[in-house]
């Protein structure tokens, strides 16, 4: 899940759509940088901050068990990071967020949040005291990541999301940042969209919220992902249904294993025709901008790549020869899903200036595969929170 920062006051205008049954959904776009080359320190915070996120110790295993709508514009920081806006309180109160599957508070920086959290100091702050919908609710929250954390206080407000208003939202009110994780991004604060039993002090998600109090009319979301957009058209977010114009075949669904978490069971990853894995669970995360692979098959995918690994587990590609490179396919549902070189290679800039090529795909000491950005990205996502499946297709 990789943080950078980036302007904050793009903000782009919600509009109203139709999906493929006539229900109305509000779409957010989502803005991307005209710019993305990444940089190699960015793309090692990535990689660092996925142990955090799902609390793991470098070395540690860990298996995750656990009608109208909306849509967010979402900004695309150099295909590495997707976010959009929200606003709290009455009157509103804007912020920039990341829109993450991979967890379920919600959270913004508060106005109580000293200068010495640089952080905080560096993204727009919630002010509970100019809110007449605030409500203190005198609970603590904490998460923990690999370097640094945050704690503050639990609230409810008012949530607006495009043109709807979710009522009575519980969210954290940040008041400590501590180290490095927050400095570094384009968005103030994370809106979770994974389940309820994965929320800090059961907190219920936002979007659960829409759902329960009938603002959308199916409780599904998707996302649309745009890998090489503009700032104006990174992808959208679109709450409350689908959008059939941006996917080119039926979507394929799948159960969910489990329900906290986006996972479900694939089949099997193929690489230039090999069978690498078979039977793993999946985790699907629009937070994390990498594909990650258990330690077996990511050794042998990146043989299979030809990469080059360096001292800080970089697996580095030889620029020149990225059209020659295979097909990864992740079988799911009985159906095949490719990702080509131009999906899973990263063009990073170092800090001389130069570039190099390096493959997306990270390693975790862990059993099971998390599907980001480089994924999401290729393929349209539904996420059915009501039927408790997921939804994937090849993206318009």
């Amino acid at each position: 899940m990789l943080r950078l920062l980036w302007l904050m006051s793009i903000w782009a205008l919600c509009w109203v759509g139709t999906n493929s049954e006539d229900h109305q959904l509000i779409r957010i776009p989502m803005q991307r940088q005209e710019s993305f080359m990444a940089t190699r320190r960015q793309h090692r915070a990535g990689k660092t901050s996925l142990y955090a996120k799902y609390n793991l110790a470098k070395g540690a295993t860990a298996m995750v068990q656990r009608s109208s709508g909306a849509s967010e514009p979402l900004d695309n920081r150099q295909n590495l990071e997707y976010a959009g806006p929200i606003s709290i309180g009455t009157p509103r109160q804007p912020f920039n967020m990341l829109f993450d599957t991979g967890s379920a508070n919600l959270w913004v920086p508060s106005a109580e949040c000293s200068a010495r959290n640089v952080a905080c100091q560096h993204h727009h702050r919630y002010n509970a005291s100019a809110s007449s919908s605030h409500v203190a609710d005198g609970r603590r929250f904490a998460i923990a990541y690999s370097t640094g954390h945050l704690s503050g206080m639990l609230a409810q407000d008012t949530v607006a999301v495009g043109r709807l208003v979710v009522q009575n939202q519980t969210f954290g009110m940040a008041i400590h940042e501590t180290g490095s994780t927050f400095l570094d991004t384009n968005f103030a604060g994370i809106v979770g969209l994974a389940f309820r039993s994965l929320a800090d002090e059961q907190a219920t998600p936002l979007f659960q919220n829409m759902c329960d109090q009938g603002l959308v009319e199916q409780c599904v979301f998707s996302f649309y992902l745009k890998r090489n957009g503009s700032a104006r058209q990174g992808g959208e977010l679109l709450f409350g249904g689908i959008d059939a114009k941006r996917f080119t075949a039926p979507l394929t669904y799948v159960p969910l294993t489990h329900a906290d978490y986006w996972q479900f069971q694939m089949q099997s990853v193929e690489v230039d025709g090999k069978t690498i894995s078979q039977g793993r669970q999946a985790v699907a995360d629009t937070g994390t901008s990498l594909l990650v692979a258990p330690p077996r098959e990511y050794l042998i995918i990146n043989s299979l790549l030809r990469g080059l690994p360096t001292a800080s587990g970089e697996y580095l590609l030889r620029c020149s020869e990225i059209d020659r490179l295979p097909e990864i396919v992740f079988v799911i549902g009985g159906q095949r899903f490719g990702l080509l070189p131009r999906d899973y290679v990263m063009q990073v800039a170092n800090d001389d200036g130069s570039s190099v090529c390096l493959s997306a795909i990270t390693l975790m000491d862990t059993d099971f595969w998390i599907l980001g950005d480089v994924f999401i990205g290729r393929y349209y996502t539904a996420f059915d929170v009501a039927q408790r499946r997921i939804g994937f297709a090849p993206a318009a």
